[in-house]
């Protein structure tokens, strides 16, 4: 024992040594590796406060201009005082039709200190109102713009990137926003807004100003610079971009001098710590080479041992080879299953992934590229003709509610195996995919020998009836489905699947059909001939003071839409204009007839506009919740005094017409009411004041006397209670838009 003692020392010394040394290597790698985790949790913590910051910026500006636009559209919708410019009737009445209209546009500039400059275009005589000037377009220094929105399809555009555009003193660089009125029509003209990038410099300027360190770049949607404080390429970035503006911003923090050194030493972290890794690889590697051949000279024996004694074995008891080869090839099945999997599950993904960006275009795919891609994905290439349908579930939100997650894919899953195998008996192969939850996209592939000339249209809404028909025998929902039209060449399969979309979108106008191609679209006119926001305001206004009359405004407000031939969403947003502006009026009824019941109708008719298939189903639904609410107002009206007061009042009114003397005085001395009392009961329960409720009647008078007598305008003046004939012809037109001969002259032309 003393003899080994000496051996003992120096085999621990030799172990606490080497492992010391790999110990003195390990401390700086976790020393080093805890800074790097600080700085990814520094870097990702100025991300996270610059995401923010920009965001709140780019919300703040996304105001702003939201402001902007709002005050426009309201103008547009609800004051006369503007749109007296666009109007015929008013043409030679230059006080009305320029001089007003200047007016506004100068206090619309007062209230917003952004806006640079505001015109208005008129389009049956091409001339350009501005705050200072009336203008033929010929003449006018900013007319491009006008011309490039009357060449422009769509009635709603964003606001624009920079351009270099009018102003009363020089050409800027401006921010624009087009504006067409009626909003839903454009047939009248164009309101132009703009804002210098100025003005939105300065305001981002004013909101940064304090922050030393904050760098800030502001992007519109073409990409151009609005604004820059940026100095140092390398601060910390985020980038937010708004839906609405179509803007970005870029937003950072300036780094210290401790942050460079960290960020600097973070680029080659990598390589620092494989560096420390190999270190201790070899440390380890070296020390246990060492220290352990003692160790692998009694392993060797070991296994020297066990081979004889397994030869041994064998000789005694046989080796079952078979069983070796047979483990061995289930191990290998088993591998090559696995990968099988993997590889079918990538396809899968593949394909849904190319399907996508090949109906929304988002890359232009040649014909040879098409059949390459197809070969790689698996499925056949040799195809000419192709026609895309779109399938929509009707009612998703019942349907979501119906069944459970499983129940919706399996159903989901039924529908596109029926797509399938209807297809397949029409002698036609199709590749269909769900684009979203409630909608289901289907590439119809004709073969190049299969097409049978112009009847392609009608074969394609067979297989879509057919498929409709399926769905009412066996499924408890329903679908509709829209069909694009057939184009010859894989890279225009994206028109096809966007006049898939319209037809779908324009469904609702063309009545209960589940079925729509885009060819329909074509032979029907999409020129919208009416505005139904004009009878709007007569429907809230007679709703609102309890007159039945409300139910003609409304009656004419859908009759206007079913002529004027409106997309899905565009009835909606009507609807839900009526529902907001009737909102608004409700608010101002005594407290005793608002509440919290009339706040649950309001839900009521909101969930009705987001909630219909057909046109005929929305106009039914508003009308019978409409009708509940004005029952539910009336009866708790016919309990209080003051509603039955002012309706006496407005009987007398309608009967006492002509009499020039009326007045809240006359009305005051007659009911024994004070005449403070008299005007806030017609403001509260009628919803508009004495003055404008005669003006109203005298005004419908003298349209039945204008209509069918031959009378002069001076002897119904006299008749309706007006004593002097330009005060009658000031309150007609403002009431109508027409001066009493040109009513005339109207219904004239009508009878």
């Amino acid at each position: 024992m003393k003899a080994a003692l000496p051996f003992a020392k120096t085999w621990l010394h030799r172990w606490t040594l080497s492992y010391i040394l790999i110990f003195l290597i390990l401390i700086p790698l976790l020393m080093f590796s805890l800074l790097m985790a600080f700085n990814d949790v520094s870097q990702k913590t100025a991300a996270e406060s610059n995401r923010i910051f920009a965001g709140q910026l780019l919300q703040s500006l996304e105001n702003e201009l939201q402001l902007i636009d709002n005050l426009v559209s309201n103008e547009i919708a609800a004051d006369d005082t503007m749109m007296d410019f666009f109007k015929k009737g008013l043409r030679e009445e230059r006080f009305y039709s320029s001089v007003m209209p200047g007016v506004k546009l100068k206090n619309m500039m007062t209230a917003m200190p952004l806006i640079e400059s505001i015109y208005l275009y008129r389009t049956y005589d091409a001339t350009v109102l501005t705050p200072l000037s009336v203008t033929p377009l010929e003449e006018f220094s900013d007319k491009q713009i006008i011309i490039e929105a009357l060449a422009e399809p769509s009635l709603n555009r964003p606001w624009m990137s920079i351009r270099r555009g009018f102003t009363e003193q020089e050409p800027r660089e401006l921010l624009s926003l087009i504006k067409y009125t009626p909003l839903f029509t454009g047939t009248d003209g164009v309101i132009v807004v703009n804002v210098k990038t100025e003005s939105v410099a300065r305001l981002v300027q004013s909101m940064t100003g304090s922050l030393e360190n904050q760098q800030v770049s502001l992007f519109d949607r073409g990409g151009s610079l609005l604004y820059s404080n940026a100095l140092d390429s390398s601060f910390v970035q985020s980038t937010s971009a708004s839906d609405y503006l179509g803007w970005s911003i870029q937003s950072g923090v300036a780094n210290g001098h401790l942050f460079r050194i960290v960020t600097a030493l973070s680029k080659y972290s990598i390589l620092i710590l494989l560096g420390f890794c190999l270190l201790g690889v070899l440390g380890i590697v070296f020390v246990s080479r060492r220290n352990l051949q003692p160790v692998q000279s009694m392993i060797d024996r070991i296994q020297q041992y066990t081979e004889k004694k397994s030869a041994e074995l064998f000789r005694k008891e046989g080796h079952d080879e078979f069983k070796f080869i047979e483990s061995a090839l289930e191990h290998l099945l088993e591998q090559a299953g696995d990968y099988q999997k993997q590889q079918d599950e990538n396809l899968f993904f593949r394909r849904k992934t190319f399907f996508h960006e090949w109906l929304e275009g988002v890359q232009t795919i040649q014909p040879d590229d098409w059949q390459e891609e197809m070969r790689k994905l698996k499925l056949p290439h040799e195809y000419g003709p192709f026609f895309v349908s779109v399938i929509k579930i009707n009612r998703y939100s019942t349907f979501n509610h119906a069944y459970s997650r499983r129940d919706q894919n399996l159903l989901k899953f039924v529908l596109s195996g029926v797509v399938k195998e209807t297809a397949e008996l029409a002698e036609t192969r199709v590749w269909a995919e769900w684009t979203g939850s409630e909608q289901l996209a289907v590439v119809h592939m004709l073969p190049p020998s299969g097409r049978e000339g112009p009847d392609h249209e009608g074969r394609a809404k067979e297989v879509a009836e057919e498929l409709i028909r399926w769905v009412q025998d066996h499924l408890h929902f329903t679908v509709s489905i829209g069909i694009g039209t057939c184009v010859e060449a894989a890279d225009q399969v994206h028109e096809s699947y966007m006049e898939a979309i319209e037809a779908l979108a324009y469904m609702p106008s063309l009545g209960t059909e589940p079925v729509v191609g885009y060819w329909q679209l074509a032979t029907i006119s999409r020129l919208k001939s009416g505005n139904p926001l004009q009878f709007v305001r007569d429907l809230v206004i007679a709703f609102r003071a309890g007159d039945d009359s409300w139910e003609d405004s409304y009656d004419r407000m859908f009759s206007d839409i079913r002529d004027g031939f409106y997309s899905r969403e565009e009835v909606s947003s009507l609807a839900g204009c009526m529902v907001f502006f009737l909102q608004k009026e409700l608010a101002n009824l005594p407290a005793e007839l608002s509440g919290e019941w009339l706040q649950e109708r309001i839900v009521g008719l909101e969930e009705a506009v987001n909630q219909w298939e057909t046109l005929e189903e929305l106009e039914r639904e508003l009308r019978g919740r409409l009708f509940g609410m004005a029952q539910g107002i009336a009866e708790m009206r016919v309990n209080k005094g003051n509603f039955r007061l002012v309706q006496d009042m407005k009987v007398y009114l309608e009967e006492h017409y002509a009499n020039p003397d009326l007045s809240l005085q006359h009305l005051s001395d007659t009911f024994g009411v004070h005449v403070k009392t008299v005007s806030r009961l017609f403001k509260d329960e009628l919803g508009i004041n004495f003055t404008e409720q005669l003006s109203k009647i005298r005004v419908e008078r003298a349209k039945e006397l204008l209509s069918f007598t031959g009378e002069s305008v001076q002897d119904i003046t006299a008749r309706v209670g007006y004593l002097h004939p330009n005060t009658f012809i000031r309150v007609f037109k403002k009431l109508t838009g027409l001066t009493p001969g040109d009513f005339r002259r109207q219904e004239q032309v009508k009878g």
